[in-house]
């Protein structure tokens, strides 16, 4: 009995060297299939986008507590494109499951109303096979709102250009997706240039 003993006690430090380089390994392919995403997310590839993403995935905005599934994410994606969105991140924390971290996201909407960028904490949970599950997002504090700042260019297409206005704006609604997204961008490109001061 004693020998067992010094035998499993002796394996023990190869069984740990075992189990962190399992969780290592496990940590470093979540890394770099976090980089492989978030690529093609900048890249606008939408079908690539989507193949990390398991079928049952779903993402959840904290501050509103409302979750979208993934044929909701198509939409988002879509508007990404349209507004030319970019997403940059940092502090990146990998968990046995999860990855979490902050990120940056800049895009013309943003740029037309006067916003520089959005910054937001957002875990990605990842399955057994290493698609991913959930997104979790929470705004950081004192984050401007694009609601507040797009009012301007609201108010001069009520006077000026109110039946674009109410295809892409029903009843003071935003529709995310990609045909809006691109009107979106048309109509504040207008607003900036109509509303600009005339250079001598």
């Amino acid at each position: 009995m004693g020998q067992t003993k010094f035998s499993l006690l002796s394996l023990l430090p190869v069984i740990i060297m075992i189990v962190s380089c399992s969780t290592n390994n496990q940590s470093e392919t979540m890394r770099k299939k976090i980089e492989a995403y978030f690529k093609t997310l900048n890249d606008h590839e939408i079908e690539k986008t989507l193949s990390f993403l398991s079928d049952d995935f779903h993402l959840h905005f904290t501050e509103y507590d409302f979750t979208i599934d993934k044929t909701g994410v198509i939409n988002v994606l879509g508007w990404d494109k349209g507004v030319n969105g970019k997403v940059s991140y940092e502090n990146l924390i990998v968990e046995e499951d999860s990855i979490t971290g902050v990120f940056t996201e800049r895009n013309d909407f943003f740029k037309f109303v006067g916003i520089e960028e959005l910054k937001a904490t957002s875990t990605y949970t990842f399955d057994r096979s290493g698609m991913i599950v959930k997104q979790t997002y929470t705004p950081l504090p004192n984050q401007p709102s694009f609601q507040d700042k797009m009012q301007p260019a609201i108010e001069w297409a009520r006077r000026n250009r109110l039946g674009e206005l109410n295809e892409i704006y029903p009843q003071n609604q935003m529709q995310f997706n990609q045909e809006m997204a691109e009107r979106w961008v048309t109509l504040l490109k207008e607003w900036k240039t109509a509303t600009q001061p005339v250079r001598d």
